[in-house]
């Protein structure tokens, strides 16, 4: 049966990016759909079994399990053991494959001579790689249907890049570009004043200044209105698309609108969340 275990504000349609879980110490696993509510399939995963984790995506006991935009978890037969790095759609194992999940949970394996051999800096949904015969690095996008692309970026230096577990990337001189679901780079020079990233989730980040910013599925930076409830110095854990607080309060990001809405959930401790989705 599915339980739907949260009651809210303002239940609007997420996309894309939006689906996620969270896996409690004591192996209860919930999963979030695309409008940002939360589940409880009777799922259970072992924490100290699942070796890799991602926003829609997570691997236990060596194969990849998916979350869908219906909030749906998924067991798939894809065995992967090691990876040199993932994001929250997609992973690159250790023979130099790229492992894509798309937003519909269909896990696709791409040939191992494609041009991830030297895969540098891992992003939420864009990662870089060294190429050799141009002596730089090049960008590499994924989108929600688990394609990927190399976007030329007017602007951006790719050396620069700081990667973030998000689908927004910072750069040493202080730029900021934000990856839409579609896999294009938007640059945001000039739209706010951003600190240095202290605590990066899957669609927002909190500044050095306390400032809380989110990223729609479409690249939109936004500086929402926060919650009544939604103190950011008492954030304490981040997923995907979602924010525990210290007294175990969720508040969910929607991917449309940007904005933060507090989900109310019922019978279970989520300050004991021990595996996040991202």
């Amino acid at each position: 049966m599915k339980n739907l275990l949260i009651a809210g504000f303002a239940l609007l349609s997420l996309s894309a990016f939006s689906q996620s879980y969270i896996i409690l110490n004591n192996g209860v696993t919930l999963t979030t759909d695309k409008a940002g509510l939360v589940y409880d399939f009777d799922l259970f995963n072992l924490p100290y079994n699942v070796t890799i984790s991602g926003g829609q995506f997570l691997v236990s006991d060596e194969k990849v399990s998916t979350v869908t935009e219906k909030g749906f978890f998924f067991k798939t037969d894809v065995k992967v053991k090691k990876i040199k790095g993932k994001g929250f759609n997609y992973m690159v194992n250790d023979d130099n494959a790229l492992i894509t999940v798309s937003a519909t949970g269909i896990v696709t394996k791409l040939d191992k001579d494609s041009p991830f051999k030297k895969p540098v800096a891992f992003g939420g949904n864009y990662l870089t790689v060294q190429n050799d015969k141009k002596k730089a690095l090049d960008l590499y996008t994924v989108d929600a249907k688990g394609f990927y692309f190399n976007p030329a970026i007017p602007g951006l230096a790719t050396a620069d890049i700081i990667a973030s577990p998000g689908n927004y990337i910072t750069t040493r001189t202080g730029g900021i570009y934000t990856v839409a679901r579609d896999g294009l780079v938007y640059s945001k020079a000039g739209e706010y004043k951003i600190g240095a990233i202290k605590k990066a989730g899957g669609n927002f980040f909190i500044d050095s200044a306390n400032f809380l910013f989110t990223v729609t599925d479409a690249g939109f930076l936004m500086c929402p209105i926060l919650p009544k409830g939604l103190v950011v110095s008492n954030i304490a854990k981040v997923g995907a698309n979602y924010m525990i607080d210290s007294e175990g309060k969720l508040f969910v990001v929607d991917s449309t609108t940007g904005q933060i809405n507090e989900r109310l959930v019922k019978d279970h401790d989520l300050l004991s969340a021990k595996i996040l989705s991202i």
